[in-house]
């Protein structure tokens, strides 16, 4: 079932179309839709008919709508890095043509690809450039873009800052009637919610008020996906619930969300945090008495926690393994692994205020 205000009114777009070519740029449109709804093989198929009417039109914008959709797709199906080539390439054929508001798009697409990198010097360019190019009506290039900033800001531990983006946000997705924008953002405040309370959580400072809430979001974000038809993320809400649940000492329930879902969450895009949710269930076998369990994930997690690109996500795998540790009496492994810990949270700390003060400058400068 798919229940999007976005593909009802694409539909009657492109049966209204006079001109061949608009036809094709609104079909191309409907298929970066459905591929942000999860329906990859429909948009896939639509994709694969835009080919063949464009060696026929041999238009550049066309083209650019091509790799524009090409990347939606790469990007839903695993969160591939590859995706970013593909928008680029979508940026370059409008800059070509001076064609504004594709090349604010493909800025907006950028700029998550920059974000799912950690890539901050590139994501404050795209998200710049994405704000200065779009129309104020330009809704999906807006949301997107104000999407990765409030992601950002919540990243950068401004929650001030990043609530006043979530609603601009939901404004703009609110207006194009785009349900998988919506979904989107719910899914990344859960996720950025189930980061925050769990790194906490592995230093020992768990709250529990939060983990609840927490909770109760990401089974509304499952129900509303069911409601609208989203499947684009859904595989990753398991996960995320798994993680709150260890903060609530829900220890069996975690375990066995961590085993169902983790292995394909990592094929989805959370392979970089991997070591980490492998230490979380390892604590849940910690605490189930499963001692075999969880010395596989404990030295699973511990020969991969210091080659995770994000330093919270280092930092929370550290000291939960030193936990781990210190509950069997390993105090001398503990110590070790929770001085790691405390020097990962102070690299993340510092990054947050470079992040912080990166985002207000080019906000600055572009008067936002």
């Amino acid at each position: 079932m798919v229940s999007s205000r976005l593909i009802e009114r694409l539909d009657g777009a492109i049966t209204t179309a006079a001109e061949p070519l608009q036809r094709e740029y609104l079909k191309a449109e409907r298929a970066g839709a459905m591929a942000r709804l999860g329906l990859l093989a429909d948009a896939r198929f639509a994709l694969s008919g835009l080919r063949t009417q464009n060696q026929r039109h041999k238009d550049t914008l066309l083209a650019a709508w091509i790799h524009l959709v090409d990347g939606q797709i790469e990007h839903f199906d695993t969160i591939s890095p590859l995706a970013a080539a593909k928008f680029q390439r979508a940026f370059e054929l409008a800059e070509s043509i001076g064609h504004a508001s594709m090349q604010a798009a493909a800025s907006a697409w950028l700029a998550t690809c920059a974000f799912n990198a950690s890539d901050w010097l590139a994501l404050t360019k795209h998200v710049g450039n994405a704000l200065r190019l779009a129309e104020p009506d330009q809704h999906s290039a807006r949301a997107r873009a104000g999407l990765v900033l409030a992601d950002t800001f919540r990243c950068a531990g401004d929650d001030a800052n990043s609530q006043t983006w979530y609603l601009r946000a939901r404004a703009h997705a609110s207006a194009d009637g785009d349900s998988s924008m919506i979904s989107a953002m719910l899914h990344n405040i859960s996720s950025m919610r189930s980061g925050q309370v769990a790194l906490a959580d592995a230093f020992g400072r768990g709250d529990l008020d939060q983990a609840r809430k927490g909770l109760l979001e990401a089974e509304s974000t499952a129900n509303y996906d069911w409601g609208t038809g989203v499947a684009s993320l859904s595989t990753l809400v398991p996960v995320i619930r798994a993680q709150f649940l260890v903060v609530l000492g829900r220890y069996d329930e975690a375990a066995r969300l961590f085993d169902d879902h983790l292995g394909r969450a990592s094929q989805e895009g959370m392979a970089h945090r991997e070591p980490r949710l492998l230490a979380d269930r390892a604590w849940c076998h910690v605490r189930l008495g499963r001692v075999a369990n969880a010395l596989a994930d404990s030295r699973a997690a511990e020969a991969g926690a210091g080659t995770q690109r994000d330093a919270d996500d280092r930092a929370a795998t550290f000291a939960r393994l030193a936990r781990i540790h210190r509950h069997g009496g390993r105090d001398g492994l503990a110590e070790g692994l929770q001085q790691r810990a405390d020097e990962a949270l102070a690299e993340h700390e510092a990054e947050q205020a470079r992040i912080r003060s990166a985002l207000q400058d080019m906000l600055a400068e572009l008067g936002s």
